[in-house]
């Protein structure tokens, strides 16, 4: 399961993506903070956002990829295949890719349950650097991922 989510700092022309994936059990499995160069509006850094979330699976050899995103119309456009000017090439991008999946799958989540990823995409506009953890997190990390998983099971 990954939870994907993006900021935007208007001033710094700055965006960042926060992207943390977790296991069958909701464990997080990894996370990622990456700050990108401009400033895109909200759908098109979602979307990208997205891809890039299932470019990192694909690298981490995981077969089956459930996306979650608080952007619900992006979501909706991926799902229904329904073409967005906006991101309509990102959006080619996505349905090809998840032909190199067993399985994979859109879905909307509240911000509440997809903290961690906002709070990462956040975070992110601070770097240069992307950020990532894959095997050992810092305590903040697993505890806004554990957050996550209680708001879920409410």
């Amino acid at each position: 399961m990954g939870y994907t989510a993006s900021g935007l700092d208007q001033k710094l022309n700055k965006a960042g993506w926060g992207i943390a994936a977790r296991n069958s059990s909701g464990e997080l499995a990894g996370a990622w903070a990456r700050p990108t160069e401009g400033c895109a509006e909200v759908q098109v850094e979602e979307a990208l956002a997205i891809r890039e979330a299932m470019v990192l699976a694909k690298q981490m050899g995981w077969r089956n990829a459930e996306l979650e995103s608080d952007c619900k119309h992006v979501v909706d456009k991926i799902n229904a295949r329904e073409e967005e000017v906006s991101i309509a090439i990102i959006q080619l991008d996505i349905w090809r890719m998840m032909k190199e999946f067993d399985q994979c799958c859109f879905s909307y989540t509240r911000r509440s349950n997809n903290y961690v990823s906002h709070y990462l995409a956040k975070f992110a506009i601070t770097l240069i650097d992307v950020a990532e953890w894959k095997f050992s997190f810092p305590a903040w990390l697993l505890e806004l991922a554990q957050a996550d998983l209680q708001e879920q099971l409410l």
